[in-house]
């Protein structure tokens, strides 16, 4: 017996075991970051300390060769002798310097560990430049970088109001003992960092409104610092010897542009955990006319691909092209019983969605996706600042698509008793896109299931996307760049992706296509297996009494209310045309290409879905709303769509955290009923790319069950709606329910 073989844990259900014990930390790092690495290949986690993170890693993927490196001798031997795999070692280094031969790794992650380099190197925020550099250098064409650690605050040299509590602990004595705001006197005094060498932190007393409570006039970079580490009273010595702010988001930006990487996402983070426990009412921010100040990121990430210098590095929109719309139509229908005109915006053909899958030998599950699509227009509209302030090079990973020219070229899909293609033309079609996409061959395809239909942004796209589930032979080939079809230098690679962690990276907003995870819950649905730990904000309902009536049935009466009209004057819509260009790491152009898209005209892009939901009897219970749409009505011939209730923001809504007011406010004022508590529910996405760069920040509002008499929406228990999930053809609400769903472990 190998010595390794008492740490094996085995198949699949043992891996989800493992993962499920580990602290949400952890698995949030984990679904942050591995979704981006490839599935074979050698990652080095710098800064490994203990080695447990790195160990972790390892144990959960056993195909990626894991180094963890650390510059402390003794860590490294410490992690040696406690943490063994056959594809874990450990190495001594410093993570600045060139560790491993140049073009020698697929994936370098640095979690909360570069704020070290700029910390004990005399705060010279130049060092990240040399490590990033350093490190680029070692990664293959392809390879990953990933940097999750601390941002600089938007504003951060504004002015704000502090406000902390006095009464949480003593005036004066020792750090575990002292109040909060004792505490932050202590770190003014003592905190040193790029901004301030040789002396602390300037603040100002001021009269403070709130009872037991001290106000501090300080810098808002000064709250972020202190905010962030005043909960770690037990080291509080060494942790005050760094500066965790060394870099904002433009930076961090910056140095992966000039070191030649494409930048696959690149967001600040508030971990909801911190942000209820830690945050949520134990500090208040204002500014200095009593306004309120959101609270500062907990964490960043970035993601950034190493790639050649020739390959297009972001696609920017660069403003309106000369010629009017003329691919995209907009069309109007009259509602015949209110005369209410509804704007749709129409393009010809039609979407297809086929997502391959495979097991390996251990039962893992493993998608095939494009990666590094361009989808220029996820970047229209710039000016116009995401809720959660992430920004996007333009490039996707997403299912393999087609879009359907016409009827004759792809005829109605004919499937057997088993609700399987038939092996006919319409197999023939579907296998033709997945070899010209995806450069299968047909003796790899083992089977392509029966469609699944849904409308992406039913209230103002008239798309309506097929999806295609297909079981291939198990894939063992490198990612291999498709033909590129795109007006850009690329149309990017197709890879394996494990399908676990791509879920897991959607929830904390890691991936971005709402397509593609739909798809692999569907896939889990079927295959009857478990979609893993949720590791998003923990959903935590009251139990409430059941006073209503809850629906039986989920079959939707067919009406057909919507006519044609003359389009006299958008109110709603608008479409645009656009030139967008695609810029190399130096910012020369390289391509340029006109796309039309479709935004409000005077709302912004930002749209909110918010699923209703109570707990009673030991059940989730779900409001539905049906609504009428002319979309829906032109695929199906019946109007009424089941859908999450969803709002087009308005752009006085600027932050994810504007969001519960603006729901408390909507709720009572559409549906007449009150919300108990809201939470985030996962990471926000991309439902339509290619047509609009609407983006959907996804809420779960938990309802007071005593205000739910006078409501339009029907209530469902959730199993009822997961039973019957192949009729629901809202986006939105695929979405929502299955995240509801997994959140709550049902």
């Amino acid at each position: 017996m190998s010595k390794y073989d008492k740490q094996d844990r085995g198949n699949l259900s043992a891996y989800e075991e493992y993962f499920a014990g580990m602290d949400k930390s952890m698995q949030q790092k984990i679904a942050l970051t591995t979704a981006h690495f490839p599935s074979h290949g050698k990652i080095a986690d710098m800064g490994s300390g203990s080695g447990s993170g790195t160990f972790d890693l390892a144990k959960l993927y056993e195909n990626l060769t894991l180094v963890g490196v650390d510059i402390n001798p003794v860590t490294v031997e410490y992690s040696r002798n406690h943490y063994k795999l056959l594809n874990l070692s450990f190495e001594t280094g410093d993570i600045a310097d060139n560790v491993f031969p140049q073009e020698s790794l697929d994936g370098i992650l640095d979690s909360s560990v570069l704020h070290h380099v700029t910390s004990f190197n005399g705060f010279d925020v130049k060092q990240i430049n040399r490590t990033i550099s350093n490190q680029v250098a070692q990664l293959k064409q392809g390879g990953v970088l990933i940097i999750r650690d601390f941002v600089v605050p938007d504003e951060a040299e504004k002015l704000i109001y502090l406000d902390l509590p006095n009464n949480d602990g003593k005036e004066k004595g020792e750090i575990p003992e002292l109040s909060t705001a004792a505490l932050f006197e202590v770190f003014a005094r003592n905190f040193r960092s790029s901004l301030n060498l040789d002396s602390g932190v300037h603040f100002e007393k001021a009269d403070c409104p709130r009872e037991n409570f001290l106000r501090f006039k300080v810098t808002l970079r000064t709250a972020a610092e202190f905010v962030l580490r005043k909960d770690y009273r037990d080291h509080w010595e060494p942790e005050l010897l760094e500066e965790y702010t060394y870099c904002s988001q433009t930076d961090f930006e910056y140095l992966f542009k000039i070191h030649g990487l494409r930048i696959v996402v690149s967001m600040p983070l508030w971990n909801p955990w911190i942000v209820s426990n830690r945050f949520a009412g134990k500090f208040y921010l204002s500014d200095l006319e009593g306004n309120h100040v959101h609270f500062p990121p907990t964490n960043y990430l970035i993601v950034g691909e190493k790639i050649k210098q020739t390959e297009g590095n972001q696609i920017l929109e660069c403003g309106n092209a000369d010629e009017e719309p003329n691919f995209l139509k907009l069309k109007a229908y009259r509602h015949k019983e209110t005369n209410q005109v509804f704007e749709l915006a129409e393009r010809p053909n039609q979407t297809f969605d086929l997502l391959p899958w495979f097991e390996d030998s251990d039962g893992q599950l493993f998608v095939l996706a494009k990666k590094d699509f361009p989808r220029p227009i996820v970047n229209a509209q710039r000016q116009e600042k995401h809720l959660n302030r992430a920004n996007y090079s333009g490039y996707l990973t997403e299912p393999i698509t087609a879009i359907v020219k016409s009827e004759e070229n792809y005829p109605q899909m004919n499937t057997d008793e088993h609700g399987f293609l038939e092996n006919s033309a319409s197999l023939r079609l579907c296998g033709e896109i997945l070899r010209e996409r995806a450069n299968l061959a047909e003796n790899e395809i083992l089977s392509i299931s029966k469609p699944t239909f849904c409308f992406p942004s039913p209230g103002g796209v008239d798309e309506q996307v097929q999806s295609f589930l297909v079981q291939i032979k198990p894939w063992e080939r490198e990612p291999f760049e498709i033909e590129n079809y795109s007006p850009f230098t690329s149309a990017g690679v197709v890879r394996e992706l494990d399908a676990l962690q791509v879920l897991r990276a959607a929830h904390v907003g890691g991936m971005f296509d709402a397509r593609l995870e739909t798809n692999i819950y569907r896939l889990l649905r079927e295959l009857k297996r478990s979609a893993g730990s949720w590791i998003g904000a923990e959903i935590e309902p009251i139990s409430q009494r059941l006073n209503i009536q809850i629906e039986k049935d989920f079959d939707l009466e067919k009406r057909e209310v919507f006519e044609p009209c003359e389009l006299k004057e958008n109110k709603f819509l608008q479409l645009e045309r656009a030139e967008f260009i695609e810029y190399d790491s130096t910012g020369d152009h390289l391509k340029r290409a006109e796309f039309e898209y479709v935004i409000p005209k005077n709302l912004s892009k930002n749209t909110v879905t918010a699923i209703p939901f109570f707990k009673a009897d030991n059940e989730i219970f779900v409001g539905i709303e049906y609504r009428d749409l002319p979309a829906v009505q032109r695929f199906t011939g019946n109007s009424n769509l089941a859908c999450v209730p969803a709002w087009r923001l308005p752009k006085t809504v600027s932050h994810k955290f504007d969001i519960e007011p603006f729901l408390q406010e909507k709720f009572a004022n559409d549906f007449n009923v009150s919300i108990n508590k809201l939470w985030e529910l996962g990471g926000s996405f991309f439902t339509s790319a290619g047509i609009t760069p609407e983006i959907i920040y996804p809420m779960a509002v938990e309802l007071k069950a005593e205000s739910l008499d006078e409501t339009d929406l029907k209530f469902f228990n959730l199993k009822t709606l997961l039973e019957k999930i192949g009729q629901i053809q809202d986006a939105h609400l695929l979405i929502s329910l299955n995240r509801l769903a997994h959140a709550l472990g049902i």
